[in-house]
């Protein structure tokens, strides 16, 4: 899990450091599609070698690069890391009971002994109090209730610290399973969480959430676009791959904002 997530990490420190600048980089392949990514200078701070430019007043990006605003009322996004990625109790992860969905804690002690704590769904998972979920890269989905994480398929980490779970599990330790009503448990920098099925979190819409890539992006809305092309409006917007920077901030009346730069091929309408 720990090498899983030096990987991710390194894919995105090389996308993404403070205020991201796009550029674009072609990659030879098939049909000459091209990648791109974000170029960092020396010391760490983005090359601005391929900056946005002016013309008649107006600030031009790179090519390669899309800047989009607006607002939106549909969102998908797949391969999302959450920045920052520590989720701090309390949170709640929901999932249906049965088809296979629920999550296993691995990795954790309770009352000083290691143990796995089994959770089947139906019955939401309190994690009412302790440190913070390290968030794997999530699918994000805009719902009425805010933004929803799925976690299913992927391994969540924890900062260090005592965790209490007010949520009926199955306890093992030493070989022994017990149904317990909630559990205190201990976790270090080799806990984790392997969610199943359409184990999920939801953000409430209180913040703005900065979500980084690359990875799939499908949005809809009253959109804003700009490339060295110029400036056009959208009402959706699909990339199928690509670095993005991308944060949605709630509006006062309702809904959802965004203010995003996106990297590779897309198709609007």
């Amino acid at each position: 899990m720990r090498l899983r997530w030096f990987l991710t990490m390194t894919t995105i420190l090389a996308t993404v450091v403070g205020l991201t600048v796009l550029v674009s980089q072609r990659v030879e392949g098939d049909g000459g599609a091209g990648g791109a990514q974000i170029v960092m200078g020396p010391d760490g701070t983005p090359d601005l070698g391929a900056t946005s430019t002016t013309v008649a007043g107006t600030s031009v990006p790179p090519a390669g690069q899309l800047q989009v605003s607006g607002t939106v009322t549909a969102v998908h996004i797949e391969g999302a890391v959450v920045d920052p990625r520590e989720l701090a109790t309390p949170f709640t992860v929901v999932s249906e009971r049965g088809f296979g969905n629920g999550g296993e804690l691995n990795g954790v002690k309770v009352e000083g002994t290691p143990a796995s704590v089994v959770w089947d769904g139906g019955r939401p998972f309190v994690l009412s109090s302790g440190g913070a979920m390290v968030l794997d890269p999530v699918t994000v989905d805009l719902v009425p209730e805010g933004l929803r994480l799925a976690l299913g398929d992927a391994v969540q980490g924890f900062t260090p610290g005592t965790y209490q779970l007010d949520t009926p599990v199955a306890v093992g330790t030493s070989g022994v399973a017990g149904a317990r009503d909630s559990v205190t448990f201990d976790a270090d920098d080799s806990s984790s969480f392997s969610a199943r099925g359409d184990a999920a979190v939801v953000l409430p819409p209180d913040a703005a959430r900065h979500l980084l890539g690359p990875g799939v992006v499908h949005l809809e809305g009253t959109l804003e676009l700009t490339d060295a092309a110029g400036s056009r409006s959208a009402t959706t917007l699909d990339a199928a791959a690509g670095a993005f920077d991308l944060t949605l901030s709630p509006t006062p009346g309702g809904g959802w904002s965004i203010t995003a730069i996106l990297q590779g091929e897309t198709t609007t309408t």
